[in-house]
C-alpha cells in the first residue's frame, strides 16, 4: 500500500476557493446582448443576488456564475429570476406573452437569445408614479337583501 499522504499546507492554500477562478463559458453573441438586456433595469436587484461590488461588469458577473455552477443560459435565469421579473422581461422586451413560471418564461426567453438575428426591445424605464393615492373605482351601490326578497315575493 502507497504511504499516506501528509497535509501540505501550501498545496491547501493554492486550492482555496479564492486561488481557483471561475470556468470561463462562452456565450453566443446574441445571449450576451440577452444578458446585458435583462439587466436593464434590473441591475441593482442581479448586484446584489451575485454579491457584485460597483466594481465588476454585471454581465460578466453573470457569465461567471453560469460558469462556477455549469449553468446554460436558460438554466441561469430560471434558477436565480423571479417569475415576475421574467415575466415582465417577455412582454416588454422580447414582445412575448408573459404567462407561465419562471422554467416556462426562461424557455421562451432562451429560445429568443439562441437566434443570431436576436435583439431586445428598446429598454423603457417605468415612469415614476405621479401620485401614490389610487382612485377607487365607483361602487355600485349595495342591494338590500331584504327589500330584494320583498320585491321578488310581490
Amino acid at each position: 500500500a502507497p504511504p499516506p499522504r501528509s497535509f501540505d499546507p501550501l498545496r491547501a492554500r493554492d486550492m482555496s476557493r479564492r486561488a481557483r477562478s471561475a470556468p470561463k463559458v462562452n456565450v453566443s453573441p446574441s445571449v450576451r446582448l440577452g444578458l446585458e438586456s435583462i439587466i436593464e433595469g434590473n441591475e441593482t436587484a442581479i448586484r446584489a443576488m451575485l454579491s457584485l461590488g460597483s466594481d465588476k461588469v454585471v454581465v460578466e458577473g453573470l457569465i461567471d456564475c453560469m460558469g462556477v455552477n455549469s449553468l446554460s443560459a436558460e438554466m441561469l435565469i430560471a434558477n436565480y429570476f423571479s417569475a415576475s421579473m421574467l415575466g415582465a422581461y417577455c412582454r416588454e422586451r422580447i414582445g412575448k406573452s408573459d404567462k407561465g413560471g419562471a422554467a416556462t418564461l426562461a424557455e421562451r426567453i432562451a429560445r429568443e437569445w439562441a437566434k443570431p438575428s436576436f435583439a431586445p426591445l428598446p429598454f423603457a424605464p417605468l415612469p415614476a408614479p405621479a401620485d401614490s393615492k389610487k382612485r377607487k373605482e365607483p361602487q355600485p351601490p349595495v342591494e338590500d337583501a331584504a327589500a330584494k326578497r320583498v320585491a321578488a315575493l310581490a
